[in-house]
Formats: structure tokens, C-alpha cells, sequence
């Protein structure tokens, strides 16, 4: 069962000023759908009574976002480029909520069943930062696999980004929680195993024109072919392509997180 003892949110960033591939949300990426509208189709078949909501920026490129998000029954929050925290503590506050599931627009394999466990999370309420983490030691979110959403609260948001941190942190919002100089908030994992070949080759999120290829043509592979698109089984069609993975590693090397 979803929590109801606090509002959850999933909370969607997106942008179209991509500075390695502007324009990437509006790209088609399968079956006539943009990239933003394949993301969104996929959260909402799993958020439930859980409101979905695309936080993205001022600027009027950004009104495909917006125009996009609408026409599927999605809120939009329109805030700073730069300062991608307070965009999400916007949101969060413009929707009431107080627990925000946070996914990235760029990452078309998110994958649903890791959304619903952060959804129905309730091992320990009063966590500021609930998160995937892989052999014990790498948080899932600083990988390009592309799967992983985050859980934050919102007060740990507001608290951190009012402490006045540097900006890095407020660009990438969430992560001071696993960084060394947190030393107030509490963070939970949620240990998965994962080879450590696939964490070093496979790369599903889009950040660059070879990234939008190849998650393309993996993407139109699983539907062509009407398969599930979990992680495992994503992985172990790739572990078949050894020259898709050959070019994901250079990525990799080429894009480090």
C-alpha cells in the first residue's frame, strides 16, 4: 500500500537547453512519442492516486514542456534553470507535497517497479533521503544505467538549500544527502547487487546523440518485440551486443558522472 501518513509526489526535471543535445525532450523517440512523452507515459502507469508533476524551467523553449506535460494530464511547475533544487522545493510546495520521488526526464528505462518501492517506502518515516545502492557502496543515482528514481523530503530540501551550499549542490539537488559534508541529514539504502561489468558499460541515460541512438534502438527492440523492459532483462539482452556495449563504454569514459 501507497504511504498516506505524508503527500508523495513524483516530481519529473526537464528541460529542452540541453547544452549536449538541446532539444532532446521534443526528439521522437518511439512511435511518433517525444522522449518527455515515453518518460511521463511510464510514470503515470504506475503512480496511482500519487500526482505526477514535470518541474521545468522559465525559459520559452520550455513551453513544449509544458504544452506536452498538459495535454497528458500532468502539473507543471515552471522555476530556476540553474538552481534545479529550488525548482523541485517549487514544486513539491505549489502541490503540497512533503515527500517527493524524484526522476530524471533523460532516462526512458526508469524503471517502475524501483518508482513503487520509493513509493510505498515506510521502513523508517522520519528519513530525509531514500535511495538504490549497488554492492554496498555506489549510489545507484551516480551511475549511467538510467533505472534509478530517489526519495527526498521536502523540509531536508528546503533546510539544505537555505543553509546557502554551494551550487553544485543546488544543481544537482540531491546529492550533499551522500556526500561528505552531510553530516545532519539521515540517508537509506536499498541494496540491490549488480555486476560490476554492467555498471561499468552500460549506459541508458541520454545525454549526448550516440546516447539517444542506441536507447532508441534497445527501446524499439523491446516494444517491436513485446517483451518486458526490467532491468535484468535489458541486461541480458545487452550482454548479446557486445558493439552496442563496446560504444556505451566509450560513453561512459567520454560522459563521467
Amino acid at each position: 500500500m501507497i504511504n498516506r501518513e505524508r503527500s508523495t509526489g513524483i516530481v519529473v526535471q526537464a528541460r529542452m537547453g540541453s547544452s549536449r543535445l538541446p532539444g532532446k525532450m521534443a526528439r521522437e523517440f518511439f512511435d511518433g512519442k517525444s522522449l518527455l512523452e515515453i518518460v511521463l507515459e511510464r510514470l503515470i502507469s504506475v503512480s496511482e492516486s500519487v500526482p505526477v508533476i514535470v518541474a521545468t524551467t522559465m525559459k520559452s523553449a520550455d513551453d513544449f514542456i509544458e504544452q506536452t506535460s498538459k495535454s497528458m494530464g500532468v502539473s507543471v511547475f515552471r522555476g530556476s534553470e540553474e538552481d534545479v533544487m529550488s525548482r523541485f522545493i517549487g514544486a513539491a510546495e505549489e502541490n503540497g507535497l512533503e515527500t517527493i520521488i524524484r526522476i530524471c526526464a533523460d532516462n526512458p528505462f526508469i524503471q517502475p517497479e524501483y518508482v513503487r518501492q520509493l513509493m510505498n517506502y515506510n521502513e523508517d518515516l522520519s528519513c530525509d533521503y531514500v535511495g538504490f545502492r549497488l554492492n554496498k557502496n555506489l549510489p545507484a543515482i551516480k551511475t549511467h544505467l538510467g533505472f534509478f528514481p530517489e526519495r527526498v523530503e521536502l523540509k531536508a530540501l528546503k533546510l539544505i538549500h537555505d543553509s546557502g551550499v554551494d551550487s553544485h549542490f543546488r544543481e544537482h539537488v540531491t546529492n550533499y544527502f551522500y556526500s561528505n559534508e552531510n553530516e545532519r541529514f539521515t540517508v537509506n539504502w536499498i541494496d540491490l547487487n549488480y555486476p560490476d561489468d554492467v555498471i561499468k558499460k552500460v549506459r541508458l541515460t541520454i545525454d549526448v546523440e550516440q546516447d539517444f541512438e542506441i536507447s532508441d534502438q534497445i527501446y524499439q527492440y523491446f516494444r517491436e518485440n513485446e517483451l518486458q523492459d526490467s532491468d535484468s532483462e535489458i541486461i541480458k539482452y545487452l550482454k548479446g551486443q557486445p558493439s552496442l556495449l563496446k560504444k556505451m563504454e566509450e560513453n561512459i569514459r567520454e560522459n563521467e558522472k
